[in-house]
């Protein structure tokens, strides 16, 4: 009896079910903020610059929820572009939140996936090496980013492995006695093993949960 191969449907699928297993142990129930409607015109005029929330996701960050969208297209033969945006409210101000936050050396002890975690404080270059059984393969991150420490933009690049020549922003921005995290990322590069439906679900998985766990451990 021969052996029948996988077909890409049932590829992508499989990868979507990994990804739920991957990321099922970070779920949690969030400590939540719930603020005024008053503050929707300036927490979507500091998102302007970087995506437009709808109206829904606009409410939903509102309520303390993670807003992200991931978008994957082949803009020619071989080639592959990404956008990811992804933000939400801590619940504590940015000097309190980014105390943790900025230990980007430690990340590795924040978040299951994140196998190892450097910082060059000299170069400000972040390296992470994510890894997982069910990940379709290693991939390691390096970009250069100051260390955060407060309120304001920074920008941010890969300068070698996955994802090479991406580049992005870090907004923080104080909302009331909250902070407001946001995340804009663009790159176009050679394609890569991953069809453009499960790379957007990677990557829109990844910021969100990665956010919403970021979040959490960095509350105290």
């Amino acid at each position: 009896m021969g052996y029948r191969t996988i077909g890409q449907p049932m590829r992508y699928q499989i990868f979507l079910l990994a990804l739920s297993i991957i990321f099922a142990p970070l779920t949690f129930a969030q400590n939540r903020v719930n603020l005024p409607t008053s503050f929707q015109k300036p927490i979507l005029d500091e998102l302007k610059p970087f995506y437009a929330p709808s109206e829904g996701q606009s409410e939903d960050l509102l309520k303390g929820d993670v807003i992200s969208v991931g978008k994957v297209t082949s803009p020619s033969d071989k080639e592959q572009q990404m956008m990811l945006f992804t933000t939400g409210i801590h619940p504590r101000n940015c000097t309190r939140a980014m105390r943790k936050l900025s230990l980007y050396e430690n990340y590795s002890q924040y978040i299951d996936f994140i196998k190892k975690s450097s910082y060059d404080n000299e170069k400000k270059q972040i390296s992470f090496l994510m890894d997982h059984a069910l990940l379709p393969f290693p991939m390691l991150l390096s970009f250069k980013i100051p260390r955060i420490t407060g309120e304001g933009h920074y920008p941010f690049s890969f300068e070698h492995g996955f994802l090479k020549s991406l580049k992005g922003t870090v907004a923080v921005k104080e909302v009331g006695k909250f902070c407001l995290l946001t995340l804009k990322a663009d790159w176009r590069g050679p394609e890569t093993r991953i069809p453009n439906l499960a790379f957007e679900a990677f990557i829109q998985t990844v910021g969100k949960v990665g956010l919403e766990h970021l979040i959490r451990v960095s509350l105290f």
